[in-house]
């Protein structure tokens, strides 16, 4: 991944920073930290995150990591490190679980990525480093780092570190809460699709987990001097410290308000149906230190200011926007003034989308970001994710600046603004969505066996093809005549060679949907695709080919230079691009086999209704030859029919087979158009945005800018007409391909 720039900006923060136990007491721990931390820019992966959350908790140690101490009665105790425990325990809830929900991606690694975005912020912007000194000097606080009396970049470094590493310990909860609605949901729809409920986390008694072990009964006293009104609150109570410290950031904020909204929190996540893991995260940081803190720190201010900064900052980083932002609080943008540490989680943590391993069902087929490019100075901010490829493109920058501008004050920090862009390889990402998107047929099942039987003749018969070809031209080698003398039946193949070929079979529904075919009757009246054109050919053989590669490596095959079948290493389990051409052809023949597989028994390819619609539509528009489009604009057209689908049935219709039950619909109100037109376009933009396109005055192809990305309501008449005409002519258009629309 290229993070040159982050990789500088991180440079430039140790570079001017000095740690007070490296200047006083003879440590090294800059070089430390510095040093895993630039392992972690050369190989980013679980082992070298966990170094760098190990090496900052060594040198803010509480407790030493597995520290012996005599105990009163003479014996060796040891204390584990119970911070590091919290961080490997979300890790391997998160790996261990991801399949079995539908939304769920890497929060381990992402919050070390997290932790550096935020070094490299200070680093590069005077601004946001002039609010954090004021926040900590404007407090009580007097123990902050400092340098010969100076105020100290350590501060930051500890405060942020503690927030960033530690904002998703609590996600195991939220795992477990969606795997509870994934599990009762997903099988109760295996019995009837309308079946929907919603599951809630309860604890028998949440006080006990919102409270500090009480070892001192004068932890809170000097606090509560500084701060009256914190004697009427429990400060080993994790909420209502919290509730405390945001009412002393937020002077518009009742404290008694807050704490009585945190206290029935858990009560309002399971009344609507969602978990906010920050909450919990928060919670198990002030459970963790309140206790260490109490057995081990001399001076308790070292918890109330700084770590409940930290915490406090976990908690809103979800809390701010769906709670503080609203009814009855209704605080504006957050301005770091307020609360530094809090805004920049906030920022971070939504910026942070470079090299998420997926773990959901769902986040598998999505697109991710394989590149960051990072500009920041003192003025403004430049994000560019660069994704290669991925089954959805992100579409989410205009989104994602949207909803930072709603949350955070960003002209503060960032006078002349926070830029998102995102450049990605449109060819790979269109492929890569109609890839995950495509649907399979049971219409082959009692057929499977077989199709497989004759997908291995067809295979035998191209390796005979391929003996007598080398044959004639002198080419025969030894290696290849072994091989060709080897091969055997399809019921003398071993079991998973058997299973492959029931593989490749069980895939030709798939692949004809990803070019809008399916598997029909003879008897069908749509006309038989008796050959592919050569970019379905090309596309299938590369869809082929990725299937092939996770079937070998899902039976344990890995990748070598050299094939060893006995150790199950293979020398093209590599991307197609990289495949020999003689190599790709093994994947192109059964492709351009597949009708007269299907053929064989006894069905026939055809176009989809849905496709066959796509392409009605655009003859109607006057677009010309649909097979000469760029892939692009193929796909908007084939993406609008499904939209079309979609938000018809947002009114009550449904678009079926002329022959199924119900009276066809011949005309919609305008009203009905109205809102139908409105919801198109809407989508519309949403796909482009998801192709990376954006909105400029002047339409360019290859700069990928359209004037008509605006809202409804500002696009041109003419624009508007012609979405209100695609559903004033679209009944006419649904028959004229064997569909009808219907009232559901």
């Amino acid at each position: 991944m290229d993070k040159l720039n982050l990789r500088k900006y991180v440079d430039k923060f140790f570079d001017d920073l000095v740690l007070y136990d490296d200047y006083n007491n003879g440590h090294h721990y800059e070089d430390l930290l510095k040093a895993v931390i630039d392992v972690f820019f050369d190989v980013e992966n679980t082992h070298n995150a966990y170094e760098i959350y190990r090496t900052f908790f060594m040198i803010y140690q509480i407790t030493a990591e597995d520290k012996s101490s005599e105990s009163d009665n003479g014996s060796i105790t040891k204390e584990k490190n119970t911070l590091l425990n919290l961080v490997d325990t979300m890790r391997k809830y998160e790996e261990g679980t991801g399949d079995l929900i539908d939304k769920q991606r890497d929060h381990f690694i992402h919050s070390v990525n997290v932790f550096l975005l935020g070094l490299a912020v200070y680093a590069q912007n005077k601004n946001y480093r002039k609010f954090f000194k004021q926040y900590v000097l404007r407090s009580p606080y007097e123990k902050y780092y400092k340098i010969d009396g100076e105020f100290s970049h350590e501060e930051f470094l500890y405060r942020w570190g503690i927030a960033s590493l530690f904002h998703d310990i609590g996600y195991p909860v939220e795992i477990i809460g969606k795997q509870l609605r994934s599990f009762i949901n997903d099988g109760m729809k295996t019995i009837s699709s309308s079946y929907d409920a919603d599951t809630a986390i309860d604890f028998k008694d949440f006080n006990e987990f919102n409270s500090i072990i009480k070892k001192e009964t004068d932890f809170a006293d000097d606090y509560n001097a500084v701060y009256p009104e914190s004697k009427f609150l429990n400060m080993f109570k994790p909420t209502d410290i919290m509730a405390h410290k945001i009412a002393t950031d937020f002077k518009s904020v009742n404290m008694n308000d807050v704490a009585k909204h945190l206290d029935s929190f858990v009560d309002i996540m399971g009344e609507n149906g969602f978990i906010d893991h920050g909450f919990f995260s928060s919670i198990l940081v002030l459970n963790s230190y309140g206790y260490l803190m109490q057995k081990y720190a001399k001076n308790h201010d070292f918890f109330f200011y700084p770590i409940v900064d930290s915490a406090t900052a976990i908690l809103l980083h979800n809390y701010y926007r769906n709670v503080l932002q609203k009814k009855p609080f209704n605080l504006k943008g957050l301005h770091p003034a307020n609360s530094p540490i809090a805004y920049l989680l906030i920022l971070c943590d939504e910026l942070q989308e470079w090299n998420r391993t997926p773990f959901g069902v769902k986040d598998k087929q999505k697109s991710h970001v394989n590149e960051l490019l990072l500009k920041i100075d003192d003025y403004g901010m430049d994000v560019v994710y660069v994704v290669r490829d991925g089954s959805l493109g992100l579409g989410f920058s205009e989104d994602k600046l949207e909803l930072l501008k709603g949350v955070l004050s960003l002209s503060s920090v960032f006078e002349l603004g926070l830029r998102i862009k995102i450049n990605l390889n449109q060819d790979n990402v269109i492929r890569e969505i109609v890839h995950s998107q495509a649907k399979e047929s049971g219409i082959l099942l009692r057929n499977i066996e077989k199709l497989a039987i004759n997908i291995h003749q067809q295979y035998l018969n191209s390796k005979k093809n391929e003996y007598l070809q080398r044959e004639a031209e002198g080419t025969l080698d030894d290696d290849f005549i072994s091989s060709y003398n080897n091969l055997t039946t399809y019921e003398e193949l071993s079991p998973q060679l058997k299973i492959a070929n029931i593989r490749q079979a069980r895939s030709i529904p798939v692949k004809l949907d990803i070019i809008g075919c399916e598997l029909a009757e003879k008897s069908d009246e749509r006309d038989a695709i008796t050959e592919f054109l050569e970019e379905e050919i090309l596309d299938l053989a590369i869809y082929e080919h990725d299937e092939w590669c996770k079937e070998k490596e899902g039976t344990g095959w890995t990748f070598g230079p050299e094939r060893d079948d006995e150790q199950l290493i293979h020398n093209y389990l590599v991307p197609w691009d990289e495949l020999p051409p003689e190599i790709q052809q093994y994947d192109i023949d059964p492709v351009m086999n597949i009708p007269n597989l299907v053929d064989k028994i006894g069905y026939k390819i055809v176009r989809t209704k849905e496709r066959l619609l796509t392409f009605e539509m655009h003859k109607f528009y006057g677009g010309g030859d649909f097979d000469n489009l760029p892939d692009y604009i193929k796909f908007s057209n084939y993406k609008q029919t499904e939209i079309l689908m979609k938000i018809l049935s947002e009114l009550g219709y449904d678009m079926l087979d002329l022959d199924s039950k119900g009276n066809p619909v011949f005309s919609f109100n305008e009203d009905e158009i109205e809102f139908l037109a409105k919801r198109e376009h809407m989508e519309w933009c949403k796909v482009k945005f998801n192709l990376g396109w954006r909105y400029d005055s002047v339409k360019d192809d290859e700069a990928m800018t359209n004037p008509n990305l605006v809202d409804w309501d500002e696009l041109d008449y003419e624009i508007q007409e012609m979405n209100k005409n695609t559903f004033r002519n679209l009944p006419r258009l649904c028959q004229n391909v064997g569909l009808k629309i219907v009232k559901n």
